[in-house]
């Protein structure tokens, strides 16, 4: 009797404990993701420098780690784009989502949104702004006036090749992004903008082409695949389609006569062909299926199998186009999951493996050694993330790898003023040739993807 009446004050301490702890922790949870915020608010740029700075947007960078031949030198520049503000805007729109007491969110949100319009093109959007050229586009006959291009705003391109070359077109990720950020802010503010429909990602579609890009030929064999492309725009097309003629096109880029060459005041679609990145594929799908498009797409059916088949190649989590931090496909397809894409779970079960078996003893996950330094911050935000996503939906994942990797996190923010952020990492590249050294940070984007991540795991504790 004496044994069972000691075991329960035992047990009633434990449990007090560890009930305290809990709550400690949650409310160290809550106070830094609050300081995030603060930071996003704060940081947030609130005035314009013709073409080059820009209201309602945050400070990113656009770096080249290494000499390459046509682009120059190791160097670093400011660069606004669609992508940063509308992800850093989403991120923060479904903070708020999930905690509408957030007030002081509005202002910020409608400043970011009024910014993304900018790189609108119908109900497409663009990378980067329509700015006036740097410069001559064409040796002869250069028209006066000059046409408006897609380019950053600040990192010096000298070439005409390599200015027409970044004059890219609408694509499906910055679509994606865009018009969830129209749906959150019709919902946060009551309006009523129009969405881009299922039917326009459907012109674009990995099906009975005539060109392939050679990155997708070399590393993700898988042609035909009826996933969703990247580029919204008509990709150069062979008589019939011979993986020699992409290749040779390529390898002749600044001849004239090649098809990959890019051409002034045209859009180019890069090296001449369209491609196929899951996590762009995982965008495509988490925007279709939270504004109930889903089930109306043809592309839906071709972007789940291609994903599931990319998983099961060895070293899938390398695979991504334009994404090379090792957990962004992680975080994309949980992402997707999560939005309700039940299709993806035998993806996500591959995924909740991987980060089974690589998460660290401390609780962070890390990239590869030349990705800078590992990125260990940006790996474990995106591992976060997922793994949040992933246990959403029901998937076996531990909340002491969850609480590891807050830990981790906590451990790493920069005091800023009356808020606190964490050092950017790398959250988008270049491209196949340039995806290991044209790369884009944000300190702004990392917090409020850890700010997102830290919201959902005070919702999921409060359950």
């Amino acid at each position: 009797m004496r044994c069972t009446i000691l075991c329960l004050i035992v047990c009633s301490i434990f449990s007090a404990n560890a009930q305290k702890y809990n709550s400690t922790f949650s409310e160290k949870v809550k106070n830094t993701r609050d300081k995030a915020l603060t930071f996003l608010v704060e940081s947030q740029i609130d005035s314009s420098i013709d073409n080059k700075q820009f209201k309602g947007e945050w400070y990113g960078t656009m770096e080249l780690t290494e000499p390459y031949f046509f682009i120059g030198r190791k160097q670093k520049h400011k660069d606004s784009n669609g992508f940063t503000v509308s992800a850093i805007h989403n991120f923060l729109a479904e903070v708020y989502l999930a905690d509408t007491t957030l007030h002081f969110l509005k202002p910020t949100l409608d400043k970011a949104f009024k910014d993304i319009l900018t790189y609108r093109n119908g109900q497409r959007f663009n990378f980067w702004k329509a700015l006036p050229p740097n410069r001559k586009l064409k040796l002869f006959g250069e028209p006066n006036p000059q046409p408006l291009v897609h380019r950053p705003t600040e990192y010096p391109l000298r070439s005409r090749f390599i200015n027409n070359a970044a004059n890219v077109p609408e694509d499906a990720d910055d679509t994606s992004l865009g018009n969830l950020a129209t749906m959150y802010h019709n919902q946060i503010f009551g309006d009523t903008l129009q969405l881009i429909a299922s039917e326009e990602y459907d012109k674009f579609l990995d099906l009975h082409r005539r060109n392939r890009n050679w990155y997708n030929h070399l590393f993700v064999r898988y042609p035909n695949s009826g996933a969703f492309l990247t580029w919204h725009s008509q990709e150069f097309r062979f008589w019939f389609l011979k993986i020699p003629f992409t290749f040779l096109s390529t390898f002749f880029i600044f001849l004239p006569g090649s098809s990959a060459r890019p051409k002034a005041y045209n859009p180019w679609i890069p090296f001449g062909a369209n491609d196929v990145d899951v996590v762009v594929n995982s965008n495509v799908l988490t925007y279709l299926t939270v504004s109930n498009q889903l089930d109306k797409s043809h592309g839906k059916k071709g972007a789940i199998a291609y994903t599931e088949y990319l998983l099961k190649q060895p070293r899938w989590y390398n695979n991504a186009v334009y994404y090379p931090n090792l957990y962004h496909i992680h975080y994309g397809v949980a992402r997707a999951y999560a939005a309700g894409v039940d299709e993806l779970a035998p993806a996500c079960q591959i995924i909740v493996q991987n980060i089974i078996r690589t998460q660290n003893n401390d609780g962070s996950f890390e990239s590869q050694d030349w990705l800078n330094n590992k990125d260990l911050v940006q790996s474990t935000a995106y591992a976060l993330h997922a793994m949040l996503d992933l246990k959403s939906r029901g998937m076996n994942i531990e909340n002491e790898r969850i609480e590891r990797a807050i830990r981790f996190l906590l451990q790493k923010f920069i005091v800023e003023n009356e808020g606190v952020k964490w050092n950017g990492g790398v959250f988008f590249s270049g491209g196949t040739a340039l995806r290991n050294i044209l790369i884009w940070k944000s300190d702004a984007y990392t917090t409020a993807l850890i700010a997102n991540s830290l919201t959902k795991y005070l919702k999921m504790t409060k359950k």
